[in-house]
């Protein structure tokens, strides 16, 4: 029992250093971890309530830098995804899935880390907007489908040439709200004790504050180079992992 919870606290604090330092990643993170302890449908629920909490936090520390103007379009497509993906649950086979969008993640991330620089996507405001909701709202999808709707908003905030700061007030917020959309429409049909959820989440709590407490003065300090190489080793690794 006490190495049950140490575990789940473990996998608390390293998931949500990850997420002071980076922004995301924080169920991929910590589903490797509170698999060998908890089952799959309380996982997904106290994930979701850690996440919630943790994306809160964090994101009032850059309340001041979110830009309304961008991040409307992401929220846009993000509530028209997330239904679209619940539904997918019934029709689609989950496992298989996860293998393709891993294999495309670490496609990705492989590419990017032997390149030199970043390209940057040149698009008029009307046709920007236009695009952000687009991915917006295949991430949703993603989300409602398998709480994967950080990873496309991540990779596309690089390519449009935003720095750090200005990517993590549109991909953080973005995660946050469709997170909790996709929790409310998941969570209406799992039936569960929940009173079963409140001892992890009491261990949880606090291993996760002191890791978003040391990933947040990673973030401070580490460069925009650092952090580009950062967010993409954390798409490689997220896609090995979605590969068992």
């Amino acid at each position: 029992m006490w190495f049950d919870l140490a575990l789940i606290a473990l996998g608390g604090f390293i998931a949500a250093m990850v997420v002071g330092s980076a922004g995301f990643a924080f169920a991929i993170v910590v589903t490797g971890v509170w698999l060998y302890v908890l089952p799959p449908v309380q996982i997904v629920l106290l994930a979701s309530v850690c996440a919630t909490a943790l994306h809160t936090v964090s994101i009032w520390q850059f309340r001041r830098d979110i830009e309304l103007r961008l991040l409307w379009p992401f929220v846009l497509g993000g509530a028209l995804g997330v239904p679209l993906g619940v539904l997918a649950l019934k029709h689609l086979d989950p496992r298989l899935f996860r293998h393709l969008f891993g294999a495309f993640m670490i496609a990705y991330s492989c590419y990017m880390l032997r390149r030199p620089h970043m390209p940057v996507v040149k698009l008029t405001p009307a046709i920007a907007r236009v695009a952000d909701a687009a991915v917006g709202w295949v991430s949703g999808i993603l989300g409602g489908f398998a709480l994967l709707q950080g990873t496309l908003p991540t990779i596309w905030c690089s390519l449009r040439g935003w720095d750090k700061r200005r990517s993590r007030t549109i991909y953080q917020p973005y995660i946050l709200i469709t997170g909790v959309l996709a929790m409310l429409w998941v969570g209406s049909t799992v039936q569960i004790d929940k009173s079963e959820l409140m001892l992890p989440l009491a261990v949880c709590l606090p291993a996760m504050g002191l890791g978003l407490w040391v990933g947040m003065r990673l973030f401070e300090v580490i460069s925009e180079e650092r952090f580009r190489r950062l967010v993409l080793w954390l798409i490689l690794v997220s896609g090995i992992s979605l590969q068992f």
